[in-house]
Order: structure tokens, then C-alpha cells, then sequence
């Protein structure tokens, strides 16, 4: 008989399940972790998953439910068979066989019927609580989305000896009437920098001045949980295991902290003062880059640049011998100067600049790299900057 019922909006339902989804883990030795732990009560459900670094949590309400219960169903298969279903609700029955002694999901939606073994629940995992003494800072959803994605092209794919260049460090600070948050990713041979006023109107916690860094796939979670135009509150304590984010209506999501402390950058991007600068449009630089990348093999795209009075000249060869050489105007006084670089990462630093028409390129030793960057030039409410070293 059932013993347990409840009604879910279709849409509604998979939109959890797909916010969900980046959290579970396929192919973890702990066949658990490819589990959804969803939770229902009579007036709202929550759906759990975790891949044992990251552990998310998010709220709905079903439209009908008669008795609570706890269900430990697999990811996939429940997210496959609910997005595929064509009516507006389904029907998700907890069917006890008293013959076998076993118990299983039945999914009822229109004329469709699926049946789902379940997972036991006690073995999932237990999930962390928000610690009282966690600093609280807010961020409307489009100011946290900005500053990741100007800057998580930048990050380290991988690093053993310090995993902490794995993730975007994020710093709030106060400054005059605005807090000041900076968001920062290096790889070792780049260094993307972008930050930005923003005004505490909407907000509920005045910004509280602390430093944490976001890992990669906490950043991919984020991304498809996260809605612009939403609050999301950030807690965070120095030395404890977790980062938290929610949106308190919604979802929770705990990030495990990386091992490391994030290098202190700073005084590579405001530190040094660079003569030498040179005023580009945006798209001639892009176009040039683009002309001279027939080399182009993987991540790694060699590329001459000669800054020289109003010009600047690049240049490009493959292993077969073949030679590019191009040039455009920009604006630029001074002694001329060369630099051998990864024009992918020029192009990245390019492609992530706020500035819509123009970049500035400046240096004061070419051996100490080239810096990228705009700012705003009507309030001066953000610095972007990204530091590329060169070849050798």
C-alpha cells in the first residue's frame, strides 16, 4: 500500500533537479554520492545532493502532500525520466510490497508509469550547518555572477602545490559609502583582476571586510543556481571547513575550502608602475590576434608583438615554417619595446574586459609582462586588469 504520496508542478521539479545536478558525484567509489536525498513534508520538500566537497540544498513546495517521508533516489535516472514527461504534474508514490519486504518509487505523470528502486537514506551523507560566528555578506546575484565570470578564465586547471590557484579569491572591503569587492584567479602565468564598487541599496547586511576563495566547481554550481536579480548571502568564518551561499528562499549551498592560502597579488597589478602604455581598440587588436593564429595547437599560441610609435606590429610562425607578420594603429609614445607571448591569453584578457571599444596595454619591462586593463572612465566604479607573462 502507499505510504507515501505527493503531487510535484513538473517544471518546477526539474528545475531543482537540474540546479541539483552539478552537485552529485557518477563516478565516485561511494555509489551514494549519485544520489538525490529529497525530503517531503506535507507544505514544502527539500532536494539534497553532494559530491562530498560541495553539498546543496533546495526548497519547494509540492502541490499536494499527504504524510512525510525520505527518499534516496538516483540522480540521473529520476532527473531523465521527470524531464521527459509531457504532463504538467507528476505523482510520486513511496509503494511498501509487503510480499518482498522491499520498498521502491513509483512516478505516475499522464498516462506514463516508472518504477524506481531506492537507495538506503541513513547511508547519505550527513550535510554541515551555518556556524553562528560566520561573517554574513550579501551580493545581489549579477554583482557575484560579474566578478566570476570576468575572471574564472584565469584560474589553474590543476595545481598540487597550491590547489588554492584553482578557484576565484574574492575580497570585500570597505571604501567611503560603497564596499569594494575584488575578485582575483592566476594560473602562474596570468593574473585577472577585476573590482568593482556596489551600492548597498536592496542589501540587508552591511558589508563586513573578509577574504575567501571560491573553488571551480562551486563556481559551475553557482552559476546555474544563482538568479541575477536575487540576494545571496555568504557566510564565512577564517579557519573553518566551509563557505556557505544561499538564497534563503530557495536553495543552500556548503563549499569545502581549498587547501592553501591564495598569493598575495596585489602588488603585481597596484604595486609597479608601468610607463609604457598603449591605447588599442578592442576589435583591431582582436582582429589581429585572430589573423595571425594559424598556429593555433591547443593552449598554446605563440605571438611577437613590437610596440613602436602609433604601431604596433605582430608576428606568428608554425613548425612548419610558416610566417604571419601584421600590424595596426594604436595610440602609443615611446621607446619601442618587444614581447613573445600566448596570444590565447591575450585574447582571454581582451575578451573579458568590460570596456566595449578600448584597451590599454602597459608595461614597464616587457620581461615583467604585459598588463591589460580599463576602467570606468565615467564614475570609476570598476578596475579590470589582467597580467600576462611572456614566453622564457
Amino acid at each position: 500500500m502507499d505510504s507515501c504520496n505527493a503531487v510535484f508542478d513538473r517544471k518546477e521539479f526539474e528545475d531543482a533537479i537540474s540546479k541539483a545536478k552539478n552537485t552529485t558525484e557518477s563516478k565516485s567509489i561511494l555509489p551514494i554520492l549519485s544520489n538525490f536525498l529529497i525530503e517531503i513534508a506535507p507544505s514544502n520538500y527539500t532536494l539534497k545532493a553532494t559530491d562530498l566537497e560541495n553539498y546543496i540544498s533546495i526548497k519547494g513546495r509540492p502541490e499536494q502532500a499527504e504524510v512525510g517521508c525520505t527518499l534516496c533516489i538516483n540522480s540521473k535516472k529520476l532527473g531523465d525520466i521527470v524531464k521527459n514527461l509531457s504532463s504538467a504534474t507528476l505523482n510520486l508514490s513511496l509503494i511498501n510490497d509487503s510480499a518482498t519486504g522491499s520498498s521502491y518509487i513509483q512516478i505516475q505523470s499522464g498516462r506514463s508509469k516508472f518504477k524506481l528502486t531506492l537507495s538506503e537514506a541513513s547511508e547519505f551523507p550527513a550535510f554541515p550547518e551555518i556556524e553562528e560566528q560566520m561573517t554574513k555578506n550579501t551580493m545581489i546575484g549579477s554583482m557575484l555572477m560579474e566578478g566570476l565570470e570576468r575572471t574564472e578564465y584565469a584560474t589553474a586547471k590543476d595545481d598540487s602545490l597550491n590547489p588554492a590557484i584553482t578557484g576565484v579569491n574574492v575580497s570585500i572591503e570597505q571604501d567611503s559609502q560603497k564596499p569594494l569587492v575584488e575578485f582575483a584567479a592566476t594560473d602562474g602565468s596570468r593574473l585577472t583582476v577585476f573590482r568593482k564598487h556596489y551600492s548597498l541599496e536592496g542589501v540587508e547586511n552591511a558589508y563586513a571586510q573578509c577574504s575567501f576563495t571560491i573553488p571551480k566547481k562551486t563556481i559551475k554550481i553557482l552559476k546555474s543556481i544563482t538568479n541575477k536579480a536575487s540576494f545571496v548571502n555568504i557566510h564565512h568564518k577564517e579557519g573553518n571547513s566551509f563557505l556557505v551561499f544561499e538564497d534563503k528562499d530557495n536553495w543552500r549551498l556548503f563549499s569545502r575550502l581549498l587547501e592553501g592560502q591564495f598569493p598575495d597579488y596585489k602588488i603585481y597589478i597596484d604595486g609597479t608602475e608601468r610607463p609604457f602604455q598603449a591605447k588599442i581598440q578592442k576589435k583591431e587588436l582582436k582582429d589581429l590576434i585572430r589573423r595571425l593564429s594559424f598556429s593555433s595547437e591547443g593552449n598554446v599560441i605563440p605571438i611577437k608583438l613590437t610596440f613602436g610609435d602609433n604601431i604596433l606590429i605582430g608576428e606568428s610562425s608554425d613548425r612548419e615554417l610558416t610566417e604571419g607578420r601584421d600590424e595596426i594603429d594604436i595610440d602609443y609614445l615611446g621607446e619601442t619595446f618587444s614581447v613573445e607571448l600566448n596570444a590565447k591569453y591575450l585574447k582571454e584578457a581582451i575578451d573579458y574586459a568590460p570596456n566595449e571599444e578600448y584597451i590599454f596595454i602597459s608595461t614597464n619591462d616587457p620581461a615583467n609582462g604585459l598588463l591589460v586593463h580599463c576602467k570606468d572612465s565615467q564614475e570609476d566604479s570598476y578596475y579590470y586588469a589582467s597580467l600576462i607573462m611572456p614566453f622564457g
